[in-house]
């Protein structure tokens, strides 16, 4: 139609095809301050026009991205589930996978041989969102699912499927794993980001956790490089000169990760920027 697409009005993405629209999109973003910029190589869930196995960029797109951003010294991450998307993505120089959850082990050892890192999900596969939960006492009963809700709901079973076995494979070839949500939107939504926490304990450790969620997230960020927003100094460590972001927690994290899925209660102080922006404690 000649319209723009609604994801476009909202300003969350651009819609581009072949290697010089691509390039564009990819400048245009940078222009207006992106930081990194992620593509999609693949189908996924949410979108009714994207069926999960489809593979939706050729190399030579995806190339052209990562030049344009490397030209800003940035670094670009793609939506991916299937081994056929991960693969061409990561021989065309992409630093960072989202989502992964039909990875095959082959493709898990290239992405660790060359250094990518991985961007699981765990609390949004886990079926926390799963149909046929009993409504409340006197509510009155949800209207029945949409098509559009039903082939979501069925793509969702699908990658979920591979949950386990994605982590699994990251834990046994040594990749780097961060520590990301896909939880975004309404404000209703933000306390879950931190159920992602206890959502990893059937395959890391609360310090294997920790690490994704301080500095492994610290050092992929910095591959952002001068579009980095943390670019004088260190993040997600502790050491002299390193940005000083820290939290005083009520309960040990290492003993019981789930300490942290309460931010309202056990952070009792919160430094930021070497500023308390939180302060709890009598």
């Amino acid at each position: 139609t000649g319209e723009l697409d609604v994801t476009e009005r909202l300003g969350y993405g651009l819609i581009a095809d072949g290697p010089d629209e691509v390039a564009a999109a990819v400048r245009e973003q940078l222009r207006a301050g992106a930081s990194q910029i992620k593509l999609a190589a693949g189908g996924g869930i949410s979108t009714i026009y994207d069926p999960i196995d489809t593979v939706q960029y050729f190399e030579a797109e995806l190339r052209a991205a990562v030049q344009a951003a490397a030209d800003w010294g940035t670094y670009v991450a793609v939506h991916a589930y299937t081994p056929v998307a991960i693969r061409r993505s990561v021989e065309a120089g992409v630093r960072s996978i989202e989502h992964a959850h039909l990875i095959d082990e082959p493709t898990m050892k290239l992405i660790a041989e060359r250094g990518v890192f991985l961007s699981p999900q765990a609390y949004v596969f886990s079926g926390a969102f799963a149909s046929g939960a009993p409504a409340p006492a006197g509510a009155p009963p949800p209207p029945p699912p949409t098509a559009t809700q039903l082939a979501q709901g069925e793509r969702s079973r699908r990658a979920s499927t591979g949950l386990g076995r994605r982590m699994k494979l990251a834990k046994k070839h040594g990749v780097k794993v961060a520590f990301g949500t896909d939880v975004f939107g309404g404000s209703r939504v933000f306390e879950w980001e931190s159920r992602e926490f206890g959502a990893r304990l059937a395959w890391f450790t609360p310090l294997e956790i920790l690490r994704q969620a301080t500095s492994i997230n610290g050092e992929l960020l910095a591959l952002s490089g001068a579009r980095n927003p943390y670019a004088g100094a260190k993040l997600g460590v502790i050491e002299p000169g390193a940005w000083a972001d820290l939290l005083v927690v009520d309960g040990n994290p290492l003993e019981d990760i789930r300490v942290l899925e309460d931010p309202q209660r056990t952070l009792r102080v919160i430094v930021k920027d070497g500023k308390v922006v939180k302060h709890t404690l009598e």
